[in-house]
């Protein structure tokens, strides 16, 4: 349904390149900005703002509702905060491409992280699982990363080796036609299995395809606590080696003992780009994190199908063992010494103590808004024992929110030009409040209250930056000829109302958001107005080829 010429009139513009903010008057007609005058020109429909600020459409750099959109396509919790594109296929594990004689297990591994449909997945490849996508008419754009893992185990299955030089060479195979499909990057998820089982050489392989494209690579990076730098020079390493761009996933400093690290990190990015490349983030604005419960396990406690995991945690010795590596120690320290924290993310450590693990969501529906110390204290045992019954008694399908962050270093990244927003927001049970607020909480925190972001850089971060990261020709500026994906609100009327005991109450302030020319949002409220498109990197792109793009006015460069 084509909408009628609609103009928008005496609106603050942060049109996403980071310039300074202006009264503007913006015509939209046939899905696209027509016009960027600094009069009226007259429409249809004339909507005074007085001075509201209008945005482009914000775009989720990290979501997880590859499944949830399918099921609920309306899209609420991120079009009322204003979002209009999600970023899928995250982490490296997702819905697509699957084995054919896997889909039940990808299917179990992922439903705590993604959901679940009802029925198999009818699908199998990345373009199938994009045209499944289409036909339910989500309420927001999309676009998709193609998953190591998924890719993976169409090669290796689920198994913990080095691929040969012809599995290599189907590998790389794989993520070309998952490109060929509209794939715009591909993700990775190194505490996730099985994309946690690739080796470095490994990934080169992979980055040196991804760079055949111009693409780019995105990591959910191997440690975000003790190690967390040595981490990210790894992964950019991988990359430099490539010749590809390196994306870091929800940014993040994780442990007390290791607050203040972001000033080494923004110093990294810092000397990266002095060395002529390009690395860039996205972040969410909490100090607790959330994944699955099973995260919390030492890697080898995770490895393997859902029945052999299962099979660990029922046995009494295998979990103290799963005690003895999260408290650093082993039962017999004469012949079993204490491991080095080098050796894996220690999510439980890095809490500080079982008060600081909350679960969210459970399959039973049972314990949710429980943190484990609670649990433990039911059923009078200890909390390494209450996590492991609580994972055997759901089938391991539980989700949880870790508080293992400083509010300093949440700062330092989200003023950072380089850094892009994401919700991160896992849907099920009590969610981590992200879910719903994230793009509130910035507004309402960092450009309000602290006024640490500017309305304008905020805008660029939100929207521009990430068109460019994507390759999005016309999208995420408020330009003419572009795409009206658009977001209006008064930053001093947005409140980000979601908290970890009431997740999902929905943001105040945002008065209008456009997706595709069409109203989503009016007067605060969703229209269920469906006009989202399924983003294609073929379709976006030049010649399968991500265009360089660079059209902020705000300098990437950041001295820590």
């Amino acid at each position: 349904m084509v909408s009628s010429p609609l103009e928008l009139q005496n609106v603050r513009l942060l049109d996403g390149t980071g310039g300074p903010s202006r009264l503007a008057h913006v015509r939209i007609a046939d899905g696209r900005i027509r016009r960027v005058g600094t009069e009226p020109a007259g429409a249809a429909r004339e909507i005074d703002l007085d001075g509201s600020c209008l945005a482009p459409g914000f775009v989720d750099m990290h979501a997880h509702s590859e499944l949830r959109l399918l099921e609920e396509p309306a899209a609420v919790e991120k079009l009322t905060q204003g979002i209009t594109t999600e970023v899928l296929g995250q982490d490296g594990v997702s819905v697509a491409p699957v084995p054919p004689q896997r889909k039940s297990e990808w299917s179990s591994r992922i439903e705590s992280l993604d959901g679940r449909i009802d029925g198999p997945w009818p699908w199998d490849g990345v373009d199938g699982y994009l045209d499944e996508l289409a036909t339910a008419q989500p309420a927001v754009n999309t676009a998709f990363y193609a998953p190591h893992g998924n890719l993976r185990s169409l090669i290796a299955g689920f198994e913990d080796r080095r691929l040969t030089d012809e599995e290599q060479d189907a590998l790389e195979a794989n993520l070309r036609a998952a490109l060929d499909a509209g794939a715009f990057g591909m993700s990775k998820g190194m505490i996730y299995p099985p994309s946690s089982y690739a080796r470095d050489e490994e990934l080169v392989g992979l980055a040196s395809t991804l760079s055949e494209y111009d693409a780019f690579m995105i990591s959910h990076t191997w440690n975000e606590t003790d190690h967390v730098v040595d981490s990210i020079k790894r992964y950019v390493d991988i990359c430099e080696r490539g010749d590809c761009q390196a994306h870091v996933s929800h940014l993040k400093v994780g442990g007390q003992d290791n607050w203040g690290t972001s000033r080494e990190i923004c110093a990294l990015f810092d000397a990266i780009r002095r060395s002529g490349h390009r690395v860039t983030f996205d972040q969410y604005p909490y100090t607790a994190g959330s994944t699955m419960l099973t995260a919390l396990l030492p890697p080898w406690a995770r490895q393997g199908t859902d029945e052999e995991i299962l099979e660990r945690l029922r046995d009494e010795e295998t979990v103290d063992d799963i005690d003895a590596d999260i408290s650093y120690r082993r039962v017999d320290p004469e012949t079993e010494p204490t491991i080095p924290r080098a050796e894996w993310e220690n999510l439980a450590h890095a809490a500080g103590n079982w008060n600081g693990i909350l679960v969210t969501h459970t399959a039973s529906g049972d314990h949710q808004g429980k943190t484990i110390a609670e649990i433990a204290g039911e059923r009078e045992t200890t909390p390494v024992e209450a996590m492991c019954e609580l994972l055997v008694d759901e089938r391991l399908n539980v989700t949880m929110v870790d508080f293992i962050m400083s509010e300093d270093d949440i700062r330092r990244f989200v003023t950072d030009p380089r850094g892009t927003f994401c919700t991160d927001g896992i849907f099920g049970g009590k969610p981590h409040p992200r879910l719903v607020g994230t793009f509130a909480k910035i507004i309402e925190q960092y450009v309000e209250k602290e006024r640490v972001l500017s309305p304008e850089l905020f805008a660029y971060k939100a929207a521009g930056h990430p068109a460019d990261i994507l390759g999005l020709q016309d999208r995420g500026y408020v330009k003419e000829g572009y795409v009206a994906d658009l977001v209006v609100f008064d930053p001093g009327a947005v409140v980000a109302n979601a908290t970890y005991d009431e997740p999902l109450r929905p943001s105040d302030g945002f008065e209008y958001v456009f997706v595709g020319g069409d109203i989503a949002v009016e007067d605060g409220m969703p229209t269920g107005r469906h006009n989202g498109s399924v983003l294609r990197s073929t379709a976006e792109w030049d010649d399968h080829r991500r265009p360089e793009l660079d059209r902020g006015e705000v300098s990437h460069f950041h001295e820590a």
